[in-house]
């Protein structure tokens, strides 16, 4: 794959706007909307839009074909998650200061707070239907019980719906009105996400443990994914594979079985991975994945690698077809476009990256 520095510009209501063409193209657009850490990137379901969530405390959004920001959402503490509504309706996010702040996406207002007593969100998800809204929170204090708490998103957006005040509504995280289950855990829990129907929910520890369990957190099935910590795990749109992210590279699991399907062994930290659309297409199919990270940026400065690449990888041979250069520190976050044809990735040094693939990538032998 080639990178071609060719674009355009036209003027636009008084603007001037860059934009990329498809014909010509792997051009990669880099985007400074954070001054600190890019932690999460991810486009909403009609894929018009993507969202990037930062530890400077703020969610900006753009628009998926220019690249051009319309807006940021300002938070009361580092950004480590956030999700959306199917509609682009909501945007929820979890601050590490310990605040879930429900925003509209269509003017950026503040919608309501649930603050949380002594404890920082490390992760807020939909449900599948977003009927539900699932909060990973962690206690300040050592020795203290990590949260997996379930809320029902339905009635929370009746009385946002119902506040007919200018103030954001103000929620209370043990109201029985909304709060459908508690599940605590003695483990330090990195991720947890939504399993098929929401039947189920697959959580994983920072040790690397990774487990399915009933929404009532019963334990269905358990394995040690890797020997060193895990970083992430993502989950395929039809629940047909499972990928984890750790120190010694990417692994690929059945999500069922929770059976080792693929291996894909780096010398450096993978801190996140991403499954292509075209996985799925029935007259384009490519069988890739995306994973990034590098070496930690506390340990930078002391050694020669750097690691901060992108790794292109082929599902069904198992093996690395190429990599992307482009960031200069650890990338923290990669996703697809909806039609698989490009990725956006957001990286430590706080700039976020627009990939689209050029016409090789769809002619090439080596690329199917």
């Amino acid at each position: 794959m080639c990178i071609r520095d060719r674009w355009y510009q036209r003027r636009v209501h008084g603007e001037n706007r860059i934009y990329f063409c498809d014909k010509l193209i792997m051009k990669p657009i880099q985007l400074r909307g954070h001054e600190k850490p890019v932690n999460l990137v991810k486009f909403n379901l009609d894929g018009d839009l993507f969202f990037t969530g930062s530890s400077d405390k703020k969610i900006n959004v753009f628009y998926s074909y220019s690249g051009e920001r319309l807006g940021s959402y300002h938070c009361r503490g580092a950004v480590k998650s956030f999700d959306l509504t199917d509609d682009s309706k909501y945007v929820v996010s979890g601050g590490l200061e310990g605040t879930v702040e429900i925003f509209q996406v269509n003017g950026g207002q503040l919608l309501a707070t649930l603050p949380f007593s002594n404890a920082k969100i490390k992760q807020v998800e939909f449900s599948y239907g977003d009927k539900q809204l699932l909060v990973l929170a962690e206690p300040f204090a050592r020795g203290k019980d990590i949260e997996v708490r379930i809320y029902s998103f339905d009635v929370i957006a009746k009385l946002i719906e119902a506040n007919k005040s200018s103030e954001a509504l103000l929620l209370k995280q043990d109201s029985t009105d909304y709060l459908l289950e508690i599940l605590p855990f003695k483990k330090t829990l990195l991720q947890v996400s939504w399993g098929f129907l929401n039947k189920t929910l697959i959580a994983a520890t920072e040790s690397a443990e990774l487990f399915i369990m009933d929404t009532k957190g019963k334990v269905l099935k358990s394995v040690q994914a890797h020997e060193a910590f895990m970083t992430s795990f993502t989950i395929a749109k039809d629940f047909s594979m499972l990928i984890t992210s750790s120190k010694e590279g990417c692994k690929v699991w059945d999500p069922e079985t929770l059976e080792c399907t693929r291996t894909f062994k780096q010398e450096v930290q993978m801190n996140t991975v991403a499954i292509s659309p075209l996985v799925y297409d029935k007259k384009e199919p490519r069988y890739h994945i995306i994973m990034g990270g590098g070496v930690p940026s506390r340990e930078a400065a002391r050694t020669l690698m750097g690691g901060f690449e992108i790794h292109l990888c082929n599902l069904l041979v198992e093996e690395e077809l190429g990599t992307i250069s482009g960031h200069f520190g650890p990338v923290n976050s990669l996703a697809f476009f909806v039609d698989g044809r490009g990725f956006v990735s957001g990286g430590e040094e706080g700039t976020v990256r627009i990939f689209r693939f050029d016409k090789s990538y769809f002619e090439d032998e080596s690329f199917k």
